[in-house]
């Protein structure tokens, strides 16, 4: 629903203050607390005469609007026609949920059954040992993981995460705003920022969204790291930071022009998404997750959402995988690979992924699903996400051995980035600073 006036200028206020974490344009603290979410019992869950086995999954999914429902929907399918175990999510807000899983793990206290990964998360865990491999459930599922997209997870032919939800990003803009602007989709750098600072009617609307505030670092950093390709740099090779290098700069001048002219600021991405969904942000650098947010925001400003592919020099854009995994810590094994089983039918698969308004499959037999083929027709904002730039890549390919402190490179990377912002220094002698930091974070590694 549109906000009132009273509500829009609330909205307004919250430009000059840092509200709560946030993350890729998720809504997000609603029910968030220090300590694990506990989503509880599924929607449909039945009460057995006999105890079932509590399969629990630590995700951050459960307190996020769309998804949240969507796995409650799915979930409640398996513990209705489960005899013996029921499932449910546990978890914490993505921006506590990296520390939060590490600290566990390490303590021995994180003890969930499965565990959901974001891909630079996946390659510490799984390099440390705490998956194990999902053989038997995908052998018993019938289906065959897509080996580019799980080979950072795979060894010796088996693989130890099955994506969840694998996303890439694209240029999501209101169709509208566009159209009264007189402007077509932005192709190009150069153009982007044209477009940007043709949308902006400041206060009242902004042409271009961009997390941006230290109070919501992992989401931040999450966009961030996607601006290394728009003029075909790394953030790393090997152990050898990039930070300074020409094309690394080059990037992080057009985000900072695109902040000065065009974004938000001092807002968290729960308002940030609320100013999308009046109709009041004409584009940004989103994944199809920030769809779904929208959708359940605002029906009629997702009606005239649109996409193209991101308008990087590059012709790369960033994709990632986010695997579930058997936690060697977990008590039930069995259970675990019982209802991973089910969940990677293809039938059930595709039950979530379309809930979720997703749509890349992690195995063919997915795809082949006659409804999952139905749904992708009705996605009028799909087109951009499906014809990405000719080359994606994934974290890994972009972040080198840093891929294991990607977070330590990205808060050393965007707290010098401030003070370029705060006009203290250059773009250059920003990432200058940054580049002897990570150096010493190389020694590190």
């Amino acid at each position: 629903m549109l906000m009132s006036k009273k509500q829009n200028e609330t909205v307004d206020a919250l430009e000059i203050t840092n509200a709560t974490v946030g993350r890729r344009g998720f809504i997000k603290g609603a029910g968030a607390v220090a300590g694990t979410v506990a989503v509880g019992s599924v929607a449909g869950a039945t009460t057995a005469k006999a105890a079932k086995t509590q399969l629990n999954i630590t995700t951050w999914m459960g307190v996020e609007p769309g998804r949240k429902e969507a796995w409650e929907s799915v979930l409640g399918k398996f513990n209705a026609q489960s005899t013996t175990s029921e499932v449910k999510l546990t978890g914490w807000p993505f921006a506590q949920y990296v520390n939060q899983v590490l600290t566990g793990l390490e303590a021995g206290t994180l003890t969930d059954d499965l565990i959901m990964s974001t891909p630079d998360l996946a390659v510490r865990l799984f390099k440390s040992g705490y998956f194990l491999p999902l053989t038997d459930a995908v052998k018993a599922a019938g289906v065959t993981p897509n080996p580019k997209i799980h080979a950072y997870v795979t060894k010796d032919g088996a693989c130890y995460g099955v994506s969840i939800v694998t996303v890439n990003f694209g240029l999501l803009y209101n169709s509208e705003l566009f159209s009264k602007a007189k402007i077509k989709p932005p192709t190009t750098p150069e153009e982007l920022l044209a477009a940007a600072k043709k949308l902006t009617k400041k206060p009242n609307q902004y042409g271009f969204w961009h997390p941006n505030i230290m109070a919501e670092q992992g989401d931040f950093w999450f966009n961030m790291q996607n601006w290394v390709n728009m003029y075909d740099g790394v953030w790393a090779v090997g152990k050898t930071p990039k930070a300074n290098s020409p094309e690394v700069v080059k990037a992080m001048q057009l985000w900072l022009d695109l902040y000065n002219a065009a974004i938000p600021k001092g807002i968290n991405n729960a308002a940030a998404v609320q100013l999308a969904a009046n109709g009041r942000i004409a584009q940004g650098f989103w994944v199809s997750a920030a769809v779904n947010v929208l959708k359940s925001t605002n029906e009629a400003v997702y009606a005239k959402l649109r996409s193209v592919a991101l308008p990087h020099a590059s012709h790369k854009a960033a994709s990632r995988v986010h695997p579930i995994s058997l936690n060697k810590l977990g008590k039930n094994k069995a259970a675990a690979t019982e209802f991973l089983t089910w969940l990677f039918k293809p039938e059930n698969m595709a039950d979530l992924t379309m809930q979720c308004l997703d749509f890349i499959p992690p195995f063919p037999e997915m795809a082949n699903v006659p409804a999952f083929k139905a749904y992708l027709k009705t996605l009028p904002w799909i087109d951009g996400f499906l014809t990405p730039p000719s080359v994606p890549i994934t974290p890994m390919d972009m972040m080198g051995d840093f891929i294991t402190k990607s977070d330590e490179y990205g808060t050393i990377i965007l707290t010098n980035l401030q003070s370029a912002v705060n006009k203290k220094k250059t773009v250059k002698q920003a990432m200058d600073q940054a580049q002897k930091e990570l150096l010493v974070l190389a020694t590190k590694l």
